[in-house]
């Protein structure tokens, strides 16, 4: 097995960075007054968080804050370094640490960005800008922005802006909570230079390995109408263009009948409808969430490209309490087994291309290793391995905590591709089964590591990972506002 050094280096980043910070921060914030007694032996803390002053500029404001909010974690670290040595802030489950780490990459204010732009592009850093505009309760309006940019070693690179505007229009009642109606605009560029592509179907070849470059820019608008006991009704509007520049050894593999789309630059307008059911979020028990939704492509320019889009994907959770380990036999470990949780998940994709049209091959879906969009099926393949108009995949995985904020999980997948729906059977499907390691910041998951193997094509291992607010399918399926990034 080869472990690939680009696919380990979104984790490896992280850690790195964390590792760097808990050494840094016993050094940092040196002042204190001589002769005085040190606030621990009187049992109090010299750290303070004091207010930020009013100011009639949003992004001023974000600033200032973060900026204070970081003076805060640094001199916790520091006093609980002080007060009990590296064993204290290990028993603490680097609670201070960790909040230092959240507040430098996640939240309002200038942020470095570490993540993926897309699987095979390498590691990508780059800065975000996150600014909420209104925090009071008048006018009845939250507004939320990210820009950011980021970039890779390889040549990728991505830009672009995003706002999510929350109205008072009505309020949907869910078990312990309200949610509000809810606008995101969006513009994004993608400038991808090495894009892999093996055939389309289900049994193509290795060998027949291609690259194209890719070129794309969208802006999508959404609007979500929430609904009561977890539905959200959703319309949106996406503009989108792209291109595709195959190579010389892709132009003497594939022809325009086997990869439709090959040199075309097209233009789309594409409306669309979604429904989408979160069910209240819960520790322990049942819980799931589902979407549905309808896009219709229209090609604008660029050929004879107009295609349906129907997607279906449901997953389905249960979390169970476990008991702890003795503190006193394990003092370092108290949350060990703190939550642990089986999922079962299921995504289909089906794509109907109008009378004398095709479905572009760089627009149809994908199964194996990661997808454009950061989605993981078929992990024991390399990226992108098999392409069709049509998909279907099933995961079953458990999931366990480890000390904040690492976790674990063991999964299996199966999935197939299409060129026509009927292909989507039982029959023959690929599958794949494998570890992973996740490393969670302010409640979300923003880098897993994975190792895979099955299917007849070795092992795979798989990184991901995004620091500015990464977002997961529930959340898009809930269309809840926040400060969310732009990827």
């Amino acid at each position: 097995m080869i472990l690939r050094p680009l696919a380990l280096r979104p984790l490896t980043v992280a850690v790195v960075v964390w590792a760097l910070i808990a050494l840094a921060a016993p050094h940092a914030l040196q002042a204190q007054v001589v002769n005085e007694a040190p606030p621990e032996s009187f049992d109090l803390s010299l750290c303070s968080k004091p207010s930020v002053a009013q100011s009639s500029n949003p992004i001023a404001r974000d600033l200032r804050t973060e900026f204070r909010d970081l003076v805060f974690d640094f001199c916790r670290v520091k006093e609980d370094y002080k007060e009990d040595g590296f064993s204290g802030m290990l028993e603490r489950q680097l609670g201070t640490v960790q909040d230092v780490i959240v507040d430098l990459f996640t939240g309002r204010g200038l942020h470095p960005t570490i993540g993926l732009i897309v699987p095979e592009g390498g590691t990508a850093l780059g800065a975000a800008l996150n600014d909420e505009w209104h925090i009071t309760e008048t006018p009845h309006i939250r507004f939320t922005t990210s820009v950011e940019a980021r970039a890779s070693a390889s040549g990728f690179w991505a830009a672009g802006a995003l706002s999510h505007m929350q109205f008072d229009w009505y309020r949907a009642h869910d078990v312990g909570s309200f949610r509000m109606p809810q606008i995101t605009v969006a513009v994004k560029h993608f400038d991808l230079p090495d894009m892999p592509f093996f055939g389309l179907g289900n049994q193509t070849s290795l060998s027949n390995r291609s690259l194209y470059k890719l070129t794309e820019t969208e802006l999508p608008i959404l609007v979500d109408f929430p609904l009561a006991h977890g539905l959200t009704l959703s319309g949106q509007v996406t503009a989108l263009y792209a291109t595709s520049d195959p190579s010389t050894l892709f132009l003497t593999r594939f022809s325009e009948s086997s990869a439709p789309g090959l040199r075309s630059r097209t233009t789309y307008i594409v409306p669309g409808l979604i429904a989408s059911y979160r069910s209240p979020d819960v520790l322990y028990g049942l819980s799931g969430d589902a979407r549905v939704s309808y896009e219709y492509y229209e090609a604008l320019a660029g050929g004879k490209f107009t295609f349906d889009r129907a997607e279906a994907r449901m997953a389905v959770h249960y979390g169970i309490e476990d008991q702890p380990f003795s503190q006193a036999t394990f003092p370092y470990l108290r949350s060990v087994l703190g939550s642990s949780r089986f999922n079962i998940d299921a995504n289909l994709v089906i794509s109907d291309p109008r009378a004398h049209n095709a479905v572009p091959f760089y627009l149809q879906p994908t199964l194996g290793g990661g997808d454009i969009h950061n989605e993981n099926w078929l992990r024991s393949y390399t990226n992108y391995r098999f392409t069709a108009p049509n998909t279907v995949a099933y995961g079953v995985s458990y999931e366990r905590r480890l000390i904040d904020p690492l976790g674990f999980s063991i999964f299996a997948q199966w999935g197939k591709t299409g060129l026509n729906p009927g292909d989507l059977d039982f029959d023959r499907l690929k599958h794949s089964i494998g570890i992973a390691l996740a490393l969670r910041l302010g409640g979300r998951a923003v880098a897993e590591f994975s190792i895979a193997w099955g299917g007849g094509e070795g092992s795979h291992t798989y990184a991901t990972g995004n620091t500015n607010n990464a977002i997961g399918f529930g959340a898009r399926a809930a269309g809840t506002v926040g400060l969310r990034g732009v990827f």
